[in-house]
This record gives C-alpha cells, sequence and structure tokens, in this order.
C-alpha cells in the first residue's frame, strides 16, 4: 500500500509543505515482505469476492420480488365460472381500480351471454388477482400495492436506496477508525440477520424498515471487503485484485434469474438467497486484518504478526531489518480521525467533486439499465436479465488488461459515452424496427461498457485517496450513488412526458459522467500525478497517501 507518512506543520518547518516524492522513490513495505501477489493473496482476494454474493442478491432481488404484473378486481365467488376476460372486459371497462356495481340481475350466464346491464355505477375494488404467469406471489400481490397503494411500490427501494448513501458515508468512516475485517464481519452478521427477518415481517412497513437498514449494512460489506481486496496486494495487483472482487456481480445476476424461475414466490426466493451470507460468517477465523491499515494507525506488532504469517504461507523468506522497514510507518506526529472534512481541502476536494459527478451519472446509467430490465418489455423477463448479465463477465476481463495498459481515465471516459450512444441507438432502432433482438442487442453494447465502467470506477476512486481516508473516500463517492439510486425507481416515469425519456436521460447522464472523469488526473500503476499541494489537518499537520494516488 505504500507509505503514510505526516509532514510537520508550517509553525515546525518554515518551508512551504510539500507530498513526498513520488513513491517509487520509496519502498512498498509490505509488498517487500510478503510480494506483492501470492498464494496467500490469491486466497484471500478470493474468498473476500465472495462477500459480493449477498450484497448483489439484495440488490437484484426487487428485480423479480416487486414486478409489476396485470391485475384486476377479483370475481365474487358466484361468477367465478365467468371467464377472467369476460369479467374484466364487463365490470372493469377503465381499470382494475373501480369495479362496476352488481345488482341481482347480474348472473354468471348473463355475463356471458353479453346480456348483463351496464349499470354506469363503480365502486372502489378491495380484492385483486394478479397475473402469475411470469412471476409467483411478490410483495406487490402479497400486500396488494395497486391503485391508490401504487406509489408504495417503490418505497422500499427507495428507503432501501437511502440506506445506502448513508451507509457509504457511515460504514466508512467506522471501517477507516476501526478497521476493515470488524466492520466487514459486523455488517455481514447484520446483513444476514435483516435477511432473514425480512422473511418474518408481516406488514409492508415492516418490510420498508428492515429494507432501510440493509441498504446501510450491504454497502458497508461490499466496499469493506473490496478496499481489504486491494489493500494486500502490490503493484499492478491492486488493479487486478481490484476488478476481480466484482467478478461475483453477474454471476448473483444469473442465480437470481434462475433461482426465480424455479422458486417464483418472493419469500422462498428470499429465503434460498440469504443462507448463503450466513456461511461467511465463518470466515472471521480466516480472513485477516489489512496490514497496511495497521500500519497506518501505528499498530506495528499485530501487522508484523500478519505479514509473517502471509509470508510464511507464500513460501518467501522474511527480510532480516523487518523490524526497521516497519518503522518507516511509525506514526510520529498525532492526527485527527478520519473526517469528511478531510476530502474538502487541498486537491481531494476537487476529485471528490469530481468523482461525485461521476459516480451519479454511472448509477444511473448502470442501475437504469440493470434494476428496468421489465420496463423494456423485450420479451421473457428471465431471459433477459441473464443475457444482460452474461455480457458484464467479458467486460469484467476485458477492463484487467485495458487498466493496465491504458490508465483510468480515458477507458472510463470512453466506456461510459459508448453507453450513452448504445442508449441513443437503442430508442432509434425501437422506433425504426419492431423486431426487439435490435433493442436487445444495443441494450448488450451499453451493458457491457456501462458494466466496464462499474468495474474501473471504484479502483480509479480507491486510487485516489490516501490510506487513512480511503474508504471514507469511497463511501461519499456512495452517497451521489445513493441519490442517484433514490432516482432509479421512478425513472421509467418519465415517460408520462415521452416515452423515449428515460433513455436519453441515460444517455445524457453517462456522457456527462465520462466528461467529468476527463477532469481528474490518470493513476496508471495505481499511482496519481504528484500533486502541488498537501492536505491539510485541522491539527496543523499535513497528511500524504501512499501508492494508490496522491
Amino acid at each position: 500500500m505504500g507509505l503514510f507518512r505526516i509532514i510537520p506543520s508550517q509553525g515546525a518547518h518554515k518551508e512551504k509543505p510539500r507530498l513526498p516524492e513520488d513513491e517509487e522513490s520509496g519502498p512498498d513495505v509490505v509488498s517487500a515482505v510478503i510480494g506483492e501477489y501470492g498464494r496467500w493473496q490469491l486466497l484471500m482476494t478470493f474468498l473476500l469476492s465472495l462477500f459480493s454474493f449477498p450484497c448483489t442478491f439484495h440488490i437484484f432481488l426487487p428485480t423479480f420480488t416487486a414486478k409489476a404484473t396485470k391485475y384486476w378486481c377479483q370475481r365474487p365467488e358466484n361468477l367465478s365460472i365467468v371467464s377472467l376476460d369476460r369479467w374484466i372486459n364487463y365490470s372493469q371497462p377503465n381499470d382494475a381500480c373501480y369495479v362496476r356495481s352488481l345488482t341481482e340481475n347480474v348472473t354468471a350466464a348473463s355475463i356471458m351471454n353479453w346480456t348483463a346491464p351496464e349499470i354506469p355505477l363503480f365502486q372502489k375494488c378491495q380484492e385483486w388477482g394478479f397475473d402469475r404467469s411470469e412471476v409467483g406471489d411478490t410483495i406487490i400481490s402479497e400486500w396488494n400495492l395497486v391503485c391508490d397503494k401504487e406509489n408504495l411500490t417503490s418505497l422500499a427501494e427507495v428507503v432501501f436506496l437511502i440506506g445506502v448513501g448513508i451507509g457509504g458515508v457511515v460504514g466508512g468512516w467506522i471501517s477507516d477508525r476501526f478497521g476493515r475485517k470488524r466492520i466487514l464481519m459486523a455488517m455481514s452478521v447484520a446483513q444476514s440477520a435483516l435477511a432473514i427477518l425480512s422473511l418474518l415481517v408481516s406488514s409492508y412497513m415492516q418490510y420498508v424498515a428492515v429494507r432501510l437498514i440493509m441498504g446501510l449494512v450491504s454497502v458497508s460489506v461490499v466496499y469493506a471487503a473490496f478496499v481489504l481486496s486491494v489493500e494486500l496486494v502490490g503493484g499492478k495487483w491492486v488493479t487486478i485484485a481490484g476488478v476481480c472482487n466484482f467478478f461475483p456481480l453477474p454471476l448473483a445476476y444469473v442465480i437470481v434469474s434462475l433461482l426465480s424461475m424455479v422458486m417464483p414466490n418472493w419469500r422462498d426466493l428470499q429465503l434460498a438467497l440469504s443462507l448463503p451470507g450466513c456461511l461467511l460468517i465463518v470466515l472471521w477465523f480466516v480472513l485477516p486484518e489489512s496490514p497496511r491499515w495497521l500500519l497506518s494507525m501505528g499498530r506495528t506488532q499485530e501487522a508484523k504478526v500478519i505479514l509473517e504469517k502471509a509470508a510464511k504461507f507464500n513460501n518467501k523468506q522474511l527480510p532480516v531489518d523487518i523490524d526497521k522497514l516497519l518503522l518507516v510507518y511509525k506514526i510520529d506526529t498525532k492526527t485527527e480521525d478520519p473526517s469528511v472534512f478531510m476530502l474538502l481541502r487541498g486537491y481531494l476536494l476537487k476529485r471528490t467533486i469530481c468523482l461525485f459527478v461521476a459516480w451519479f451519472a454511472m448509477t444511473i446509467a448502470y442501475y437504469g439499465l440493470l434494476l428496468n430490465i421489465g420496463n423494456f418489455n423485450l420479451g421473457n423477463l428471465h431471459v433477459t436479465s441473464i443475457i444482460l448479465a452474461v455480457v458484464e463477465i467479458p467486460a469484467i476481463g476485458l477492463s484487467i488488461p485495458i487498466l493496465l495498459k491504458a490508465g483510468r481515465r480515458f477507458p472510463i471516459f470512453i466506456t461510459m459515452v459508448v453507453c450513452g450512444l448504445a442508449c441513443v441507438a437503442s430508442e432509434i432502432l425501437s422506433i425504426s424496427f419492431e423486431n426487439p433482438w435490435a433493442m436487445i442487442s444495443c441494450l448488450m453494447v451499453g451493458k457491457f461498457a456501462i458494466g466496464a465502467t462499474n468495474m474501473m470506477l471504484p479502483i480509479f476512486t480507491a486510487e485516489l485517496y490516501p490510506t487513512v481516508v480511503r474508504n471514507l473516500g469511497v463511501g461519499v463517492s456512495q452517497i451521489s450513488s445513493g441519490l442517484a439510486l433514490i432516482c432509479i425507481p421512478y425513472l421509467w416515469r418519465l415517460t408520462a412526458f415521452n416515452e423515449h425519456l428515460p433513455m436519453v436521460t441515460i444517455a445524457a447522464m453517462s456522457a456527462a459522467g465520462g466528461a467529468t472523469i476527463l477532469a481528474l488526473p490518470d493513476t496508471t500503476n495505481g499511482k496519481a500525478k504528484v500533486s502541488t499541494e498537501s492536505v491539510p489537518s485541522s491539527n496543523g499537520t499535513y497528511t500524504t497517501t501512499d501508492d494508490r494516488g496522491r
């Protein structure tokens, strides 16, 4: 991870505070002890990637558990023999929220032979039936979230995504302060408990409350695992480990899609996807704390124990001067605790603002395509979901050589612009051709491109922040992401103004986000260009970054 130093305040030295020299002039102590990548790092980063599965399950579940389907006002018991189409045509000529008043003269026979009197009086429907041909019982059918309750359908996901925004900051702060492993495991336990609790709720508002807390803990799990992964490796493996941490995402989408075909009822699906998260709790006894974080906190002996075990697992001889090497990390000036205000000073202010915009745009594009698959009306929901998930797998794999050879800025810019162009092309083709596969092909290109962005942007973000505020910096980006996610459930309501407006919005946001990335420094080989400023802390010291970027 590199060095974490404190540069004395200007009161102690009159010369202008400056950032340390480029990291190439100083050793990466952790990599010098255990190697940049070995069997130990391979095992740990693989295990950490598993935490992405339950988190992705809970994000993608509403695609099926909250799927809006056709509904109608239920037939009275004495009219149960009337065909459904005939009943809907007679009793609900306008919509399923109001049903025609029935008199004694209205019988099953009269409705079926078209002689039933059409009384122009309607009353509010109290009980509905739902089309279960594509999905089974959903939260909509269980709690009758239709008609005047229709707006409540999005409430559970809105509060979940509010929780994501809050958890991005809170989880990042406590992880930077108390350690990656503690927060990762604590939030993982909470996530599993909440997943089981959601099966026991008896009302929709109880379900909403559970989803709120679930969003908060889920994002903490994802990013604690991600940051810990990149802090266990060195050199080019930072990029590789970071990208590979996201391989479970498309696999999780496929698993949810396949399981929803076998288990169409939402409670059964929720239970099946909650159990794997419980098994990850045993990794407490296997996973280490980040040695780089321990060193940055001055806990040298704890870091040394972990490094000795890792070196032994990697069959690497410990340096004879390991104690002297680790002393480089010793903190000689007490700094303030990690604070969000540290991100709003010096050169980090510009990076925080640009990343805020970029994350908002990327989230709108990525999740706008992912979570609105059902709104495209492109045939079978499960097949379409699987197709758009599978295209992400090569996107992730392709991200690795691109990041290693072409840097970060331009690949992210290009993929976001390509996604925007693909969205525009899909709308043009939907107007010119009635073949849904033409639109699916464009969506595949857009999903491939923004899927690559979704892999590269977290790497880029982590490289732009120093160790002591890295989780906090990544977490603050999640405020932006959370705000964007809150908009996702309402994105398709823009069709009230124009049917093409949702996709045009996604295209415009994606292109704008790509342009914003160009204002940031590149971090090829994990290093940003050296700034001429330092980041002042409130106590007069100047904190610097490590080899993840300045």
